[in-house]
């Protein structure tokens, strides 16, 4: 992974974080597809929580490890003390959005944040969905004002570099694809 995440926390970037896959989308458009298949693999299919704050992945990292040094959690066995029985804890950070703490699958990286489900500045999509845009974006496919040209090529990118199912339709609010698309081409810095 690019992004540079501070022991002892586990973050996704890939899942989680808006800022982090437009730097990305700049790298992939230069790589074969291939790799950025590869890259990809890191998001799932599973329905995730995707944080468009302003906060870039190292300041959520630096505010989520303050708060457990402030709180003197910073060790792993202070943390399990502090989770106790539960599976999960919340933290907000300085842009008021929640995010989900809970143990990490790993001694040396004990902290996995991740933003919390109906969150300030956090939309929920499948990750499929991302995968569907992030592809449009790499391949820098332009939204049309035609509905159906935009489904069929959503439906061609998705059969061919994904091996995704089609999809039947991208009306908002219900297909989060044209939505999400949107997002990504008027926020583009390209």
């Amino acid at each position: 992974m690019p992004a540079k995440i501070p022991l002892p926390v586990t973050f996704n970037p890939y899942k989680h974080h808006f800022g982090f896959l437009q730097n990305e989308i700049k790298n992939w458009r230069k790589m074969k597809w291939e790799e950025v298949s590869y890259d990809l693999r890191f998001i799932g299919n599973n329905l995730i929580d995707f944080y468009f704050g302003q906060l870039g992945v190292e300041q959520i990292c630096s505010e989520c490890t303050q708060y457990f040094q402030k709180n003197n959690i910073y060790k792993s066995q202070q943390f399990f003390k502090w989770l106790g029985c539960a599976h999960w804890k919340k933290i907000i950070l300085s842009d008021q959005s929640e995010w989900m703490v809970r143990s990490g699958n790993s001694s040396e990286r004990f902290i996995h944040i991740h933003p919390a489900k109906f969150s300030k500045h956090t939309i929920r999509v499948k990750g499929t969905t991302l995968k569907t845009v992030l592809t449009l974006c790499i391949l820098d496919v332009p939204i049309q004002q035609n509905p159906d040209t935009n489904l069929r090529a959503v439906n061609n990118y998705r059969n061919e570099l994904l091996g995704l199912s089609p999809v039947k339709s991208l009306v908002e609010p219900v297909s989060k694809i044209m939505y999400l698309w949107k997002i990504f081409k008027n926020n583009s810095s390209d």
